[in-house]
């Protein structure tokens, strides 16, 4: 059943709540999903970078996958973050997710000192090995290191039955996508992230939805939409209007905590604390931020 979920749309990545004690703050995760199904997204993804899934104990991924598997029901699907350091570790996240109830797993390649193709190739094989559900390869290589070709991810997508989706991370994304469509037939929905900074050019590109973690997911339901129905001025009008936020949001090293902040504001969760060694944003940046919103105009109820 799980690998029959339609996937295109919007998937909405959610952080990781902190209560005032520094512990993961599990009553969040319902507001947050909630707020994905509100917005009409298609998805969730939790234990993602932005969850801080590198932050987080072994012992705190089980219960944050229930609490979102639980809040999402049937009508949100839920990618699991399995990113791991070795093939055997990624397998055993992939069991977990998998056997707690996860749509689907997404997994970066493994950090390398010489990354080399057939060590990548196993490590998804790995996950392959275990998986009854799609896997999303994460190509992601500012945080891993690991550039993947359009070609190699057309092998894992011919070679890896389940390899059926791609996040791409890997600027310039709406041309990479393009390479990766000729690359794999067109047989591989592909997925924009970095925030939605590209949303629009991506999704004119043949990308099937995006999966991030912008405050504001209904915003970018409302772009996928209208492009889906062909509305091309509509989406773009909306694009450029939210991309001031877009863009601030997406500040390299502190653009979780931005967000967080942002949700916060939003009522999504109780703090806007990230774990260390991120650092929280200071007060001239919440000026600042206070600053752009006020300046934009927020009515999103024609969206």
């Amino acid at each position: 059943m799980s690998s029959e979920r339609n996937f295109h749309g919007i998937h909405f990545m959610l952080p990781t709540p902190f209560d005032q004690n520094g512990d993961v703050d599990i009553s969040s995760f319902k507001r947050l999903v909630n707020g994905a199904r509100i917005a009409k997204c298609t998805g969730v993804v939790t234990l993602g970078v932005m969850g801080e899934a590198h932050r987080l104990t072994d012992s705190e991924r089980g219960p944050i996958i229930d609490a979102v598997v639980k809040a999402a029901d049937d009508d949100l699907t839920v990618t699991v973050g399995v990113s791991a350091e070795s093939g055997r570790a990624l397998a055993s996240r992939t069991r977990e997710a998998q056997s707690s109830g996860a749509t689907a797993v997404m997994a970066a390649p493994a950090n390398m000192a010489k990354p080399n193709l057939a060590s990548t190739f196993g490590y998804y094989e790995a996950a392959q090995e275990i998986t009854e559900i799609p896997i999303v390869i994460q190509d992601l290589p500012e945080q891993t290191g690991v550039h993947l070709q359009p070609e190699f991810i057309g092998k894992l997508h011919a070679e890896l039955p389940d390899a059926k989706y791609l996040k791409l991370e890997d600027p310039p994304t709406p041309q990479k996508i393009t390479s990766v469509i000729e690359a794999t037939a067109g047989d591989m929905g592909i997925f924009g992230g970095l925030g939605g900074a590209f949303l629009f050019e991506e999704l004119r590109r043949g990308a099937i939805g995006t999966m991030t973690g912008f405050a504001y997911p209904e915003v970018l339901v409302s772009i996928y939409s209208y492009i889906k129905k062909n509305e091309v001025e509509r989406a773009r009008n909306i694009f450029y209007s939210w991309l001031p936020l877009i863009r601030y949001e997406n500040s390299a090293g502190i653009g979780l905590a931005i967000r967080k902040e942002l949700m916060k504001g939003r009522g999504f969760i109780e703090t806007a604390d990230v774990r260390s060694p991120t650092v929280p944003i200071d007060t001239r940046t919440k000026e600042e931020l206070n600053d752009l919103i006020n300046a934009l105009d927020m009515d999103i109820t024609d969206i």
